[in-house]
């Protein structure tokens, strides 16, 4: 298919949620992956350094914004709704910065884009949109334009964005891959219906199947794993590999039905490795005193129950075995707004906090820790004046942090936000990023206080990201046999734009990745004069209608996010 409009070779990016290289070169030298170790011998190929925190929402947001999460203001799944403590789920009218489809559109470049994470509502482009992740289950269009959402179901009418058989793997393993590998195919055929339609000069296509297979069945696999079973089914201690495969053969796919002279992207948003134990952030800030619980009877009562062991996690943990997990879950379901205010009742939550008191709490995931600052929270009781010296002295009482089962260390890493967030949305990012034990302990907040012990074994997943996911570029403007260094996940946002003789706005984050670049190229890179502000989103913020937000949190809960 000749390029649309353009001298220059057509762009094909293919996302591999979650791929890391600690899985695929072992793969590929052992002959399973030939589609992928083709472009790697082709091409070049090195780390791809993700987002702080390293997760799916922020981690592709860069990547299609070209810009770090304080310019375009997603930092997770969920945030903290304005003038109170409560959590609402991110979508693309919360992100701010233009996409890279809307500058390429801005050339008469077009485009088509396959679930891409954290995407809807799609934006008018020129081309075709068809979302990902984060798209409510009954969204009557997932499409632009919206009418390609009909002609697809009238295609493909099996076609899911987001299936509920991918929530809660546990016990069902062999119908959760049988699930993830279909998935990936149908992603395959969408992009082949879609080349029907229309010439496009740039594509996209994600694949989450080893991003959500690594969560749930990296202990089957990984002897050094706490949860390892030597015993268990070959099937399930090959799943993480046979998925890897699969996704290969759809790379072959996707390669033979787009044609030749194309420039190739294999990108992940993250990497992954093994998950231990769970930081309960929140747990762990009532019990430095940094938290503080309401002086009331009940809430008190509630927190005397809650240090004796009674919590979700128990009363999960209880549920399991007696296997009562479905029914909850089905009246989680239908009677949601019911079930989640007995919760609240029965346990201590964030409504039995003082914060007048309480000077740090957690909300996320991957180690985000938030001051409470007076005039930034509702009722934040930190004084502006006093915000260095409570950072310091949180990041001191992190850093003193040891395994009570070892005695060693288990911070890794602290970060503060004012020195890796900048942009007008710096601010609604966390205060303190804290990364543990090499992240193979992940620091949680994102259920208020799930267990009276602020460390405990993983339960539901045994997989969690990596600051590093993988980066290969092949094609006729690529560089052969290049190992790529220090590339970032927003910087192959202006190489795209560089590859497609585009003018790069000013004010990215991102660099062009030159070393990836043959010589002409690199001599076809245009700076645009005029900045992002020219492309910038409203400040009205859509989000989910009540229904929609109530979906997005189930589904949330179900991928373990919540």
């Amino acid at each position: 298919m000749p390029a649309h409009g353009s001298r220059s070779a057509r762009t094909l990016v293919i996302g591999i949620d979650g791929a890391t290289f600690d899985q695929i070169i072992p793969l590929v030298k052992g002959g399973r992956l030939p589609h992928i170790g083709a472009l790697l011998e082709q091409g070049s190929w090195g780390p791809l350094r993700s987002t702080i925190p390293p997760v799916t929402a922020p981690a592709w947001s860069s990547f299609m914004t070209g810009v770090n999460p304080g310019r375009h203001g997603i930092y997770d799944f969920r945030y903290r709704d304005a003038g109170t403590y409560e959590l609402r789920t991110n979508n693309l009218t919360m992100n701010r910065a233009p996409t890279l489809w809307e500058v390429l559109s801005r050339h008469d470049k077009r485009s088509c884009l396959i679930n891409i994470p954290a995407s809807w509502p799609p934006r008018p482009i020129n081309g075709f949109w068809v979302t990902g992740i984060l798209t409510p289950a009954d969204a009557t269009t997932y499409t632009y334009p919206p009418e390609l959402t009909e002609q697809i179901r009238r295609a493909i009418p099996d076609y899911e964005v987001w299936p509920a058989s991918v929530f809660h793997p546990t016990g069902r393993e062999r119908e959760f891959l049988r699930t993830i590998e279909e998935l990936t195919w149908k992603r395959v055929e969408l992009f082949r219906f879609l080349q029907t339609r229309a010439e496009w000069d740039t594509a996209m296509v994600v694949f989450m199947g080893a991003d959500q297979v690594q969560h749930a069945m990296w202990h089957y696999q990984d002897p050094t794993h706490p949860q390892y079973d030597p015993d268990a089914p070959a099937e399930f201690r090959d799943a993480i590999a046979h998925t890897y495969e699969v996704i290969d053969a759809a790379v072959g796919a996707l390669l033979a039905e787009a044609g030749r002279e194309l420039n190739v992207f294999l990108v992940s948003d993250h990497g992954f490795g093994p998950l231990d134990d769970w930081f309960h952030i929140n747990t762990w800030l009532i019990q430095e005193g940094l938290m503080v619980v309401k002086p009331h009877v009940k809430s008190r009562l509630k927190h005397l129950l809650f240090s004796l062991g009674f919590t979700p996690l128990n009363l999960y943990e209880w549920l399991l075995r007696l296997r009562l997990n479905r029914a909850v879950a089905h009246a989680t379901r239908h009677r949601r707004e019911e079930t989640f205010a007995l919760l609240r009742r029965l346990f201590v939550s964030f409504d039995d906090v003082d914060w007048s008191r309480t000077v740090a709490y957690s909300i996320g995931n991957a180690g985000p820790i938030f001051i409470n600052l007076a005039g930034r929270e509702p009722q934040g009781c930190v004084p502006p004046e006093r915000y260095e010296e409570t950072l310091e002295m949180v990041a001191e009482r992190l850093r003193r942090i040891t395994d009570p089962r070892t005695g060693r260390p288990l911070v890794t890493e602290i970060v503060f936000g004012k020195d890796i967030y900048a942009g007008p949305y710096a601010s609604n990012g966390p205060d303190i990023m804290v990364l543990m034990r090499d992240m193979r302990v992940c620091a949680y907040g994102n259920t208020h206080f799930s267990s009276h012990r602020w460390l405990t074994p993983v339960y539901g997943r045994t997989g969690w990201h990596r600051m590093d996911g993988i980066l290969v570029a092949a094609g006729p403007d690529i560089r052969q046999g290049e190992q790529v260094a220090g590339a970032r996940l927003w910087d192959v946002y202006p190489t795209i734009l560089a590859l497609m003789d585009v003018p790069i706005p000013a004010g990215l984050d991102g660099q062009p990745l030159l070393s990836l670049l043959r010589d002409a190229a690199r001599e076809r890179i245009r700076y645009d004069s005029q900045g992002l502000e020219q492309y910038y989103q409203s400040e009205e913020r859509l989000g989910y209608s009540a229904e929609e937000e109530e979906m997005m949190e189930r589904h949330l809960k179900g991928l373990g996010y919540v």
